[in-house]
């Protein structure tokens, strides 16, 4: 797991990240705790900023479901923050190779996270 974790975090620095790898051997409950942990660093409009980046990558990328289901995560988070941010969680750990989609500084500030 160890050595998944390193090339993950190579790629955030500055590969686009492999999204057979991040759907790999990562255990959600810890990906949910760094989720959790990164999120707990950023204000609102910060993260409402990733989930658009990643809703667009998405969209792109022809993953659809995927892209609506971060947009809808963006009007939650302006109704309802803290229950966005566990809905936010959730998302991404039970999708772990969503986070090749958002801005590399926020899949990296995840990913050291798994790592510690």
């Amino acid at each position: 797991m160890f050595d998944n974790l390193k090339n993950l975090a190579q790629q955030a620095l500055g590969e686009k990240l492999d999204p057979q790898a991040l759907a790999g051997n990562l255990d959600p409950q810890a990906v949910g705790q760094a989720v959790s942990e990164h999120l707990g660093t950023m204000d609102g409009g910060q993260v409402a900023d990733h989930l658009q980046t990643a809703a667009t990558n998405l969209q792109q990328q022809g993953q659809g479901d995927m892209a609506q289901q971060a947009m809808a995560l963006v009007s939650q988070l302006q109704s309802n923050p803290s229950g966005a941010k566990d809905a936010i969680v959730a998302f991404v750990s039970s999708n772990p190779q969503v986070l090749q989609h958002f801005a590399p500084s926020f899949a990296q500030g995840i990913l050291s996270r798994l790592g510690s």
